[in-house]
């Protein structure tokens, strides 16, 4: 968790103060400087790696296993372009077919009251008593939300068309006002609160592979055409013939722009593959880092701001 955790952290806001003892009260944490990005990273393996042996190697999608270990260095090595680890550990997962498999259709793993099915790798349980707020900011009023999270007019044209998304339109729900198309968010919707939040699902395994094959030094071609193309098979879309690593890599980040569309990946794709200023069109490579909050800084001394965002 604490891996997880500080994955988060440092991909957000750039190298961060690393507490490793437990905390018993804000008093008690003395002044820490921020840790530099590689300092934070090389924690993150060292908790990943003590949890690799010390977790069971059993199967549970709504507890950290073995397995869930392996889900996340997957992740881990894909950011820090260790391409041969990130195929290793992504082809444990899609090789433990007896425990997990690509859903048919696409929402079988979030539609009809879904949780803990075959897809999920790692996903937070919600009950009626302990609630996952989600569909109330993202689903309209006329259900029961306020829908203040919308997507952008643009991505929503993109989201509604079959022909470039497949079966993921059903992500999306139109509740039209005074008579204009209103696009909103389908992926949480449960009244009562009971939506699980994904944090890590098969397909991101295979285009994680994807990726790292495209990005060889002399790249798998066949492999990284072929991880994609099971995504796009399973989202109803006919399979992709192309042959170069330029036009792999270009197809897998559409590819989770819209597989993960409302499961926050892409900005941190845009970023990690230095994407993010020439598709969003951002001009101060500052803006790559979020601010740290002001309130935080007022609370700690030694907290220092991110560049670019005064003080």
């Amino acid at each position: 968790m604490r891996a997880l955790a500080y994955f988060d952290l440092v991909r957000t806001w750039g190298g961060v103060q690393l507490i490793l003892t437990p905390t018993k009260s804000a008093g008690t944490i003395g002044s820490l400087a921020r840790s530099s990005v590689q300092e934070t990273y090389a924690q993150i393996l060292k908790d990943l790696e003590a949890a690799e042996n010390l977790l069971p190697n059993t199967t549970n999608r709504i507890r950290a296993t073995r397995k869930t270990v392996w889900a996340l260095r997957a992740r881990y090595h894909l950011y820090l372009k260790e391409w041969n680890a990130a195929i290793e550990y992504a082809g444990r997962l899609i090789g433990d077919t007896e425990n997990y498999t690509l859903l048919n259709p696409y929402s079988s793993f979030f539609a009809n009251n879904a949780s803990n099915t075959r897809e999920s790798i790692f996903e937070l349980y919600y009950n009626t008593t302990v609630t996952n707020t989600q569909a109330y900011n993202w689903q309209p009023s006329v259900r029961g939300g306020i829908g203040w999270l919308r997507p952008s007019d643009e991505f929503a044209a993109i989201l509604s068309n079959a022909a470039i998304v497949g079966d993921r339109t059903q992500l999306l729900i139109n509740v039209p006002a005074n008579g204009v198309a209103t696009w909103y968010g389908n992926l949480y919707y449960r009244t009562n609160g009971t939506d699980p939040a994904y944090i890590i699902r098969l397909a991101e395994l295979y285009l994680i592979r994807a990726e790292a094959r495209a990005s060889l030094p002399v790249p798998d071609i066949s492999g990284s055409r072929e991880d994609l193309n099971k995504v796009r098979n399973r989202a109803g879309l006919a399979s992709l013939s192309i042959n170069t690593a330029a036009e792999l890599l270009t197809a897998i980040e559409n590819e989770n722009r819209y597989e993960f569309a409302f499961e926050n990946h892409r900005w941190y794709d845009l970023v990690r593959t230095g994407r993010a200023q020439a598709v969003l069109g951002i001009t101060d490579a500052n803006k790559l880092l979020l601010p740290i909050p002001y309130a935080q800084i007022l609370v700690d001394g030694s907290l220092t701001q991110n560049p670019g965002y005064g003080n």
